[in-house]
């Protein structure tokens, strides 16, 4: 049987040592005290009920991830429908917002009269227009940073520190400093 090396076991990891495990000799490596990488589970009882509660494999589509669900299935791994939403609160300002609903975009009621969030929320809807247009155009400059395509298209600090860069480090799991 031939030998292969699988360097993490995060979920890519894991997912192929699953897949190749039967026709192939699967050693996997890794460098942390335990299995599943950012999508570590750890294990909660609150009034008496135990429950085992993801901590970094939050957003799970069968439109993005239909492998991984294939994946699930096969090991007998059930799923259960939630939503998700976006929230931002600065702990400097106080300034916050939810993206789920507009109750919850206004739940910070002085919101409404801040020309700053009417701004925000301005840019954000420029910002998801120009990214469709410049990946259906296949208009991305090679080597172009985030940051450089946030200069060149004039979008200010507020948005970075209250939209983009929280939901970086939300969607990898991380704080905004890193």
């Amino acid at each position: 049987m031939k030998k292969i090396a699988i360097i993490g076991s995060g979920i890519s990891g894991l997912s192929c040592a699953q897949l190749l495990h039967k026709h192939y000799d699967v050693t996997v490596f890794e460098k942390n005290n335990y299995i599943g990488g950012h999508t570590a589970t750890v294990d909660v009882e609150v009034a008496g009920i135990n429950y085992a509660l993801d901590t970094g494999f939050i957003v799970f589509n069968d439109r993005t991830y239909p492998y991984f669900e294939k994946l699930l299935q096969r090991i007998g791994v059930e799923r259960q429908p939630t939503e998700m939403s976006f929230s931002v609160h600065n702990e400097q300002t106080g300034f916050e917002y939810n993206g789920h609903t507009f109750a919850s975009l206004f739940a910070q009621k002085r919101n409404i009269f801040r020309p700053r969030f009417w701004r925000l929320l301005s840019d954000i809807m420029r910002f998801n227009k120009l990214c469709k247009s410049l990946h259906s155009e296949d208009n991305f400059q090679p080597g172009e940073t985030l940051g450089q395509l946030l200069d060149s298209h004039n979008f200010n600090d507020f948005f970075r520190y209250h939209y983009i860069l929280p939901m970086g480090a939300a969607i990898w799991s991380t704080s905004i400093k890193e």
